[in-house]
């Protein structure tokens, strides 16, 4: 079972009021997902029988229904703490590597991104993250800053990926996959640590965590500070600051609250790469904040309702100004000067009701509704200093039918009303049959959305050249426009899959062919279009620059086709193999008269990564990892790269320093096994070695 639940069952397991109520109110809940639901008059007996009784992993995200990962309509990819040490991963995204399916980029060397089955850019629009139930999908391009995302690698407890579309229960942009992160309850950690990290490239990062319980209330915080220098020969440096604090308040024995916040504060070299000639994109600085707060009431009842009330709060701020003088060879304009706004801003207010039930033992229930609000600013890219809003409403409901023994029907739907895109409904229906509790045959069905975001409905880039020789005279070039009223993107994905334990349930075994049929992709047309030539705004004439104009559209079909195998082995404590394989056929069919390679490019072929990791008696660990993607060309602003094959050696060893003292010391070599391109050409991935010391007191 969860390794997190039975430190918290040891945690709690104690005789004062107040871990008292805290063990009532774990029971309550895990008593609330379990298949029959009723009052226990024995809480603790209870939390150990019906949570403790199998080692069949619970998950929580397919459904919002927590369930045997047997007996879940979806395929899941486990990323625990065991795991998480085991791959040396220094930043978050490089979990990742461990997904079939998943690959991770870097563009301009301080940008993380995470696609899944392609079809990704600079922003991989396919897939949502949410952190405790929060999302974390940006309202500006679509995807995940993951370089501003308020979470320390080391805060989180586990992580769910649903490797398909799941819009039936997170609603549009769960397109492609999604990523339910969840953190360590604040109870967990009673003490300060402190961690530093060097490496090479300039690599320097330092982290403090501390946490205290005060009778009802537990508190953890994190802070942190990173340096980078990126890649070589490129100005992609990185500076960073972060603080994340989580507070757990057990209200009463059926009642929680929990309370995150988190600020982060970045600077980022920047410039087009390759070159220090470009005026619209030279070398500077970036200044980027993010602010949360994220507030989530828990209700039990002891007639086994559950009830989930969470709201939040993100603001979002790139400042990024360009003035620039330069020479060309126009009339008229032999010296000009261009001033873009490339600022990026917005906030966030989301609203989130949850209720569970069982009606009756065969049937469990979770509906609830939702509200978020978006607001953005981004005065190049839409030409405009006003603010845009976007409010989304849904309405959303999971049921779970267990027939028989062997049978069990999972339904839903989502409806969401989108003030970009109008209405989209999201259904699901899939059947899980097993022979034995620890097989399972699964048949799924669905339909999921990708809304468009307020820039793809809203571009209305130009660049401005402003003449230094006539006073008022000014070229205006247009850049990027979209067609009036984009669709949202749609896919139609059928899955058959295998989920397998054996050998006493140590190992597990996840196997699944998929179809996806996607509809209305957005993508761009360019062609040659003309400057305005203006004198003090009255437009006197056009020039042919041989600039091109982007239009985005829906223009794409596409169906991929493919299979996915997975396998766990954790024969003991002490040992680990994770193994994972993708594969993908693609066919890609145009709504209108374009270009399809671009498309057909960005989706690898296969994916492959395999990890290995021992503890032995002394308390030291090693661990090797090695990671694989096929050859791709990410959308829009990538270029074309071979294939990606990376080997990770990990090993560390604990002291024990003094009572409730102690030592971790690992070391970390990411070797590239080629000239591994990333993203763009001037990125290649080179070797690296972290070595990392962690003093906890407890």
């Amino acid at each position: 079972m969860l390794d997190s639940n039975k430190k918290l069952l040891n945690i709690t397991h104690v005789h004062s009021p107040t871990k008292k109520r805290q063990c009532v109110f774990i029971s309550l809940l895990l008593s609330a997902c379990t298949f029959n639901i009723g009052a226990t008059s024995n809480p603790e007996a209870s939390l150990e029988a019906t949570y403790f009784s199998s080692d069949i992993p619970i998950v929580l995200s397919a459904t919002r229904l927590a369930q045997p990962q047997t007996e879940a309509p979806a395929t899941i990819t486990i990323i625990d703490q065991q795991l998480i040490k085991a791959s040396g991963a220094k930043h978050i995204v490089e979990l990742f590597r461990l997904v079939p399916g998943m690959h991770v980029a870097y563009f301009r060397g301080n940008k993380p991104i995470v696609g899944y089955q392609g079809l990704s850019g600079e922003f991989p629009q396919g897939v949502q993250v949410l952190i405790d139930g929060r999302s974390v999908y940006s309202p500006l391009f679509g995807g995940v800053d993951w370089s501003n995302i308020p979470l320390e690698i080391e805060d989180i407890e586990r992580i769910e990926v649903i490797r398909g579309s799941n819009g039936s229960s997170f609603g549009s942009n769960a397109f492609q996959a999604v990523i339910n992160i969840t953190t360590t309850h604040a109870v967990q950690l009673d003490g300060v640590a402190l961690k530093t990290t060097i490496g090479e490239r300039g690599y320097q990062r330092t982290l403090l965590r501390a946490g205290k319980s005060l009778d009802d209330i537990n508190i953890r915080i994190s802070a942190s500070h990173t340096d980078d220098n990126g890649y070589q020969h490129n100005d992609d440096d990185s500076r960073q600051d972060s603080f994340t604090g989580r507070l757990d308040y057990q209200v009463t024995a059926y009642d929680n609250l929990q309370i995150n916040v988190g600020v982060v504060n970045s600077l980022k070299q920047t410039h087009t790469p390759g070159t220090l000639l470009d005026p619209f994109d030279p070398p500077r600085q970036v200044d980027e904040s993010n602010h949360s707060i994220h507030a989530k009431w828990e209700r039990l009842t002891n007639t086994s309702h559950q009830f989930t009330t969470q709201f939040s709060y993100t603001r979002h701020i790139s400042k990024d100004k360009v003035t620039s003088f330069f020479p060309t060879a126009i009339p008229l304009f032999s010296n000009v000067v261009t001033r873009i706004d490339y600022t990026n801003y917005y906030d966030r207010y989301d609203f989130e009701f949850e209720h569970q039930f069982q009606p009756i033992e065969q049937l469990r229930v979770s509906w609830g509704m939702g509200n978020r609000n978006d607001r953005v600013m981004q005065p190049y890219w839409m030409n405009s200093k006003q603010k845009f809003d976007n409010s989304i409403q849904r309405l959303f409901s999971n049921v779970e039918w267990r027939a028989n023994d062997n049978i069990i029907i999972n339904a839903g739907a989502l409806w969401e009303h989108s003030q970009l895109s109008g209405d989209t409904l999201s259904p699901r229906l899939a059947v899980n049959y097993l022979p034995s509790p620890n097989q399972s045959f699964r048949l799924s069905v669905a339909r999921s959305y990708r809304a468009p975001v307020l820039a793809e409905n809203n571009f209305a880039a130009d660049i401005v050249l402003q003449s230094l020789d006539v006073p008022g005279l000014i070229i205006t070039q247009p850049i990027l426009r979209s067609t009036a009223g984009l669709d949202p993107v749609s896919v139609n994905s059928f899955e058959l899959g295998y989920h397998g334990l054996f050998f006493a349930n140590h190992l597990n075994l996840d196997v699944k062919l998929f179809r996806n049929e996607y509809d209305r992709l957005i993508h761009s047309t360019d062609e040659i279009t003309d400057a305005v030539v203006s004198l003090f705004g009255v437009p006197q004439a056009t020039v042919n620059l041989g600039n091109k104009l982007d239009t985005f559209d829906n223009l794409y079909r596409a169906d991929v086709n493919g299979y996915e195998i997975e396998v766990n082995y954790r024969p003991n404590s002490n040992n680990l193999f994770h193994a994972g394989y993708s594969y993908h056929h693609t066919n890609v069919g145009k709504v209108s008269n374009n270009d399809i390679q671009n498309i057909l490019f960005s989706i690898p072929k296969d994916t492959f990564n395999i990890l290995a990791s021992h503890t032995f008696s002394n308390s030291v660990w090693a661990s090797a990892a090695y990671y694989y993607t096929g050859s791709m060309e990410y959308l829009i602003s990538g270029n074309p790269q071979g294939p990606m094959r990376r080997l990770d050696l990990n090993a560390g060893k604990s002291f024990q320093l003094a009572a409730k003292q102690n030592l971790d010391i690992s070391l970390t070599l990411q070797l590239a096994l080629d000239k591994n391109k990333d993203f763009l050409n001037e990125f290649n991935l080179d070797n690296r070695a972290y070595l990392q010391a962690n003093v906890t007191f407890n």
